[in-house]
């Protein structure tokens, strides 16, 4: 049996400053929203509206759209802004990363990657009025065992200099753009959109607590038992270079991102 094509094709919008993405076959309707009103107007009368930033835990923005949805009982989606309609054969559709960790259940069946860009493709069934409880922290930040015998890679980020060892590099991207998920982790600063593929980037000084500067930073992929993980690092250091003149502090990086 053919799929429907409304739902072969999503709708992209924006909340909170995330993009945002709904299967079109689930949206009956597009209105204006009030700002501030807790309704949206239709012809057939109103509908309650659901401020989607406020249930992701964001900060509301202006809210100009009321999308109205299918659902058991009439509801409709406050959004700030419309980006279109994609054809999904067209785009790049995902799962999240395993080690990307949501509430459970998760509030995103996957992603929509166009032209670069991604958009979390929302389950409305999860979305309620009150704020969804983001994830616990995943990083757990154990010490080496030992020094490796081979070479490493040394960064900095928080004050502090990492080590790791160079085998576990496959690449450093400059100014990478990152795709915040909101309900994540506080170490988990985003998605990268890579090679074809959505890696999780985390910022190991967020996890121990150290101030971690904002900003374009770099983004070291590292192997991580098959799949490349992102960290963030101010710079890298060359092959012997210190910062300080401390030992770099070493993890036990094939631990650290364990799903």
């Amino acid at each position: 049996m053919a799929t429907p094509p409304a739902e072969r094709k999503a709708l992209l919008f924006s909340a909170g400053g995330v993009r945002l993405a709904l299967r079109l076959s689930q949206v009956r309707e597009i209105a204006p929203a009030e700002p501030g009103a807790g309704e949206a107007r239709l012809r057939g009368g109103t509908v309650p509206l659901l401020p989607v930033a406020v249930t992701l835990g964001l900060q509301p923005g202006p809210g100009a759209f009321a999308l109205v949805i299918e659902a058991t009982s009439p509801l409709a989606l406050r959004a700030d802004a419309l980006h279109g309609i994609v054809d999904l054969a067209e785009a790049e559709v995902f799962r999240l990363p395993a080690r990307t960790a949501l509430p459970d259940p998760p509030p995103y069946l996957g992603a929509v990657v166009t032209r670069g860009e991604v958009a979390l493709e929302l389950d409305v069934s999860v979305l309620g009025w009150a704020p969804l409880r983001p994830a616990e922290e995943v990083l757990r930040l154990a010490p080496a065992a030992a020094r490796p015998a081979e070479q490493e890679l040394r960064f900095a980020r928080g004050g502090r200099v990492y080590a790791a060892p160079l085998s576990l590099l496959v690449q450093v991207l400059e100014a990478a753009r990152l795709w915040p998920v909101p309900l994540a982790p506080p170490s988990h600063q985003g998605l990268l959109y890579h090679g074809r593929a959505l890696h999780p980037v985390f910022d190991v000084a967020v996890a121990r607590g150290d101030p971690a500067p904002g900003g374009a930073a770099k983004v070291l992929l590292l192997d991580a038992g098959g799949t490349a993980v992102g960290l963030v690092a101010e710079r890298v250091l060359g092959v012997g270079e210190t910062q300080g003149g401390d030992e770099p502090e070493r993890l036990a990086w094939d631990a650290l991102f364990a799903s």
